[in-house]
């Protein structure tokens, strides 16, 4: 019989869209039997070192890991990509180049809610924001949800 490995290979923190730290992301994944995880949080390499800090302590192997933004035939698509140096300049400034639409996206995001009258959603909106480079749908969501 063939023996699986538990694995956790994306998973988001307040890095980027998540809602627990990558401390607490460990100790959850830790307390859910996994026994390799990764932080893939979008377009974001931030939370490595804390994340693999994280699941040493918690006894789990890691692997560094990022959801990359691109597109491809006009649509948006997102790689998961792992096991890669987190500290790694090209890959630190690429990732630092695919976030630079998203404040005009959200600008834009919010200029539609206030046409259907929900004002100030760009301002709600970031106060669930750990990096308000990285700001979302999902960022809007919980301030239209709050």
């Amino acid at each position: 019989m063939t023996a699986f490995l538990n694995a956790d290979l994306h998973c988001h923190s307040v890095v980027s869209d998540g809602t627990l730290t990558p401390e607490e992301l460990a100790v959850r994944a830790q307390a859910n039997g996994v026994e390799l995880w990764a932080l893939t949080d979008h377009d974001e390499v931030g939370g490595q070192h804390r994340a693999a800090a994280a699941a040493r302590a918690a006894g789990m192997a890691y692997l560094t890991g990022t959801e990359i933004s691109v597109t491809f035939c006009n649509e948006t698509v997102h790689i998961v990509g792992l096991g890669f140096d987190a500290d790694n300049a090209e890959m630190t400034q690429g990732l630092y180049d695919t976030r630079g639409g998203r404040g005009k996206r959200a600008q834009e995001m919010s200029e539609q809610l206030a046409q259907v009258g929900i004002r100030g959603a760009y301002e709600g909106a970031l106060k669930f924001v750990g990096n308000p480079e990285l700001i979302s749908r999902t960022h809007f969501a919980r301030f239209l949800v709050e």
